[in-house]
């Protein structure tokens, strides 16, 4: 494992990123998940597929694999990676964007598991963490309020968004063929509560994966 190597491979693969793309129709919205199991050392990878706008379950789709990569803060698309791809090649209901739960290009490299995947499998991704890489400012207290995420170059890089009045912000950075206003917007229109819905609807089956 050669970590610079590795670097050298996300900053080639960040510049493939496209940050616009057509999402005004969406139909299909998918939603990725991991659990793990310790004491084997597998991972497991569930994608859920909902009908928008009403979230209605359309397809999932799961696989797992033995962990063959460490955990290392900034690479855990390399942890987490090839097992999305098993996964999203079994989906028979393409979606029109998927959530991600991880970071977009709010990333040292620009290239966190959203941006990953999007740019490899060249399909719609939004990255949507529960924690941040970079320093942020809470939002106001209302829903869809959100303060910018700006990298170590002063990039605008994504946002720290409130889904929803009175819970924690979540942070939001576009992964590919899509910008930060509309993943914003998309990230919104799929809230009902704290966590978007198809992460919730995944985390929930992935923290089941093993049982």
């Amino acid at each position: 494992m050669n970590l610079e190597r590795l670097a050298r491979l996300q900053e080639r693969l960040a510049c493939k990123v496209r940050l616009k793309g057509n999402v005004k129709k969406v139909n299909l919205v998918g939603g990725a998940d991991f659990g793990y199991d310790e004491e084997q050392k597998h991972i497991g990878a569930i994608i859920v597929i909902l009908r928008f706008p009403g979230f209605e379950m359309v397809e999932i789709s799961r696989a797992i694999r033995k962990v063959t990569f460490p955990y290392i803060p900034t690479f855990l698309a390399f942890r987490e990676g090839p097992v999305f791809f098993d996964a999203f090649r079994k989906i028979k209901n393409k979606p029109d964007v998927t959530l991600i739960d991880g970071h977009g290009i709010a990333h040292p490299r620009k290239m966190g598991l959203a941006s990953f995947v999007g740019v490899l499998l060249d399909i719609i991704t939004i990255g949507c963490a529960k924690n941040p890489i970079y320093p942020f400012l809470i939002p106001p207290e209302h829903k869809g309020a959100y303060t910018s995420i700006m990298n170590d170059s002063q990039e605008k890089v994504g946002v720290c968004l409130r889904t929803r009045i009175g819970v924690r912000p979540i942070f939001v950075s576009p992964g590919h063929r899509v910008d930060i206003a509309t993943s914003i917007e998309l990230v919104l229109r799929c809230s009902r509560f704290r966590i978007p819905e198809p992460l919730r609807t995944a985390h929930t089956l992935s923290s089941k994966i093993f049982n």
